[in-house]
This record gives C-alpha cells, sequence and structure tokens, in this order.
C-alpha cells in the first residue's frame, strides 16, 4: 500500500499543479502554430523578460519552463529568503532614471526607497530599510507592500513562489493565444485579423510578438482554406496593423 497517496495535498502542490497545467496548454498551443510563428511564440517566452516581471532569476525561469521541479520550500526562513532576494531585484532592476542625458540611470539610495515607501503608506524607516537590504532582516508585510508600490510591482511580487510567479505571469499569455486561435478558427475571413488584432492588444507585455503570431496564423489559415486563392481584402491579414 502506497502511504503517499494518503497525504492531503499542501498549497505548494495545488501551485505546482497550476504551473504544470499551464505549461502543458502552452506545448498544446506551440504545436498548434505554423512554423513562421515559432520564433514569435519564443520571444513571449524569454526567459529574461519573465524574470523581470516575476523576480525569478532567468536561468531559474529556462529550468521551469522546461520542467524542472520548483522550490518546495515554504518555511519561514525560506519566505525570508526570498523576499529579501526579491526586495534586492527590484531595486538592481527598477533603477532611478538620470537627472540629466549625461548622468547614468542608478540604484536608489536606501533613504530613497525609505521615503518612497513612506509615500506609499508604508511605517518604514530608513535605518529598517537598510536592515532590510544590507542585513537581510525581515520586516513586517505592510513595509513590503510600500515598497513594492514605491517601485510599481504588483502586490505580492516579493512573496509570491516560484511557480505563483510564473503562473502568474504565464496564465493570460494562454490565455491571448488561446483567444487569437479560437478567433481566427472562429471568424474565418471576415473580420477575423480585426477582431484578433484587438485581442492582442489586451496583453501589452508582447503585443508585436503576438501581432506576428496573429500574421503567421491567419496567414496559413487563407492557404488551408478553399477559395481564398490567398487575396488580401477586408478580412485579410493587412488589417492587423488597421484594425482599432
Amino acid at each position: 500500500m502506497n502511504d503517499d497517496a494518503d497525504e492531503p495535498a499542501t498549497a505548494e502542490d495545488a501551485d505546482f499543479d497550476e504551473l504544470t497545467a499551464l505549461l502543458d496548454e502552452l506545448d498544446d498551443l506551440a504545436r498548434s502554430l505554423p512554423a513562421t510563428a515559432r520564433t514569435s511564440f519564443e520571444l513571449l517566452l524569454r526567459p529574461e523578460k519573465i524574470s523581470h516581471a516575476t523576480g525569478v532569476a532567468p536561468e531559474r525561469v529556462s529550468a521551469l519552463l522546461d520542467g524542472a521541479d520548483p522550490e518546495r520550500d515554504n518555511s519561514r526562513a525560506a519566505a525570508q529568503k526570498r523576499i529579501v532576494r526579491r526586495l534586492r531585484f527590484l531595486r538592481q532592476t527598477r533603477l532611478k532614471p538620470p537627472a540629466t542625458r549625461r548622468r547614468k540611470a542608478r540604484e536608489y539610495f536606501l533613504s530613497e526607497i525609505a521615503r518612497g515607501a513612506q509615500g506609499h503608506g508604508a511605517q518604514i524607516s530608513k535605518q529598517t530599510v537598510h536592515y532590510i537590504f544590507e542585513n537581510e532582516q525581515m520586516t513586517s508585510p505592510e513595509n513590503i507592500a510600500g515598497i513594492e508600490r514605491f517601485f510599481g510591482v504588483r502586490p505580492g511580487f516579493c512573496t509570491l513562489t516560484e511557480s505563483e510567479a510564473l503562473a502568474g505571469y504565464l496564465a493570460p499569455v494562454v490565455q491571448q493565444l488561446k483567444i487569437l486561435l479560437w478567433a481566427v478558427g472562429a471568424a474565418g475571413e471576415h473580420g477575423v485579423t480585426e477582431v484578433a488584432a484587438r485581442s492582442t492588444r489586451d496583453l501589452s507585455r508582447d503585443t508585436d510578438a503576438l501581432t506576428d503570431i496573429l500574421t503567421a496564423v491567419v496567414a496559413t489559415h487563407r492557404r488551408q482554406s478553399p477559395g481564398t486563392g490567398g487575396r488580401s481584402g477586408p478580412g485579410g491579414a493587412s488589417r492587423s496593423e488597421d484594425a482599432p
């Protein structure tokens, strides 16, 4: 008898299952795309871009996309290390714009982070910010949220697990690809590009890549549809750039 089968599912298992399901859907979607859309599809899943949006290191993003198991240690110590790591990531990647053209963007000073977080509702001092970034000491959820808001990221950016962060990024990508393919298949020639082009703009992360995928899918659909003759017209691929 397998005792493991009787163990209740954990939150980590649920996160892993969600990520696995999304990756399976992405594989199915990739196989349904024409070869001319593969490069644009890969652009949607650039590890560096996903890393910037999630705080997960690019090499870990690549590994997770390839099916590696995500971190499963959700102890308090592991969660604290993850939060500090994400906070430092924000400081390293969300730089302060230069005041003049001759200057370069730079990391925010700790005092600037403290003032910025205070401006977003956190009751946090420069000394506390120093303890967080330099000594890896934990602070309150309210202070973490204030720093997240200061850096312009969504709530929970620093606290999400690898599975949660990656699933949160991939879910809208999967949704938009499914909408795009459904629109092309359902609408045929009549207005197909206009309908799908509007839907691609809902996902502002990679509108260009989605538009390129749309163009490739529509072109393939037109070649495979009898009687189209590959002509351009009101429903042709050229409308993808002009759709409102």
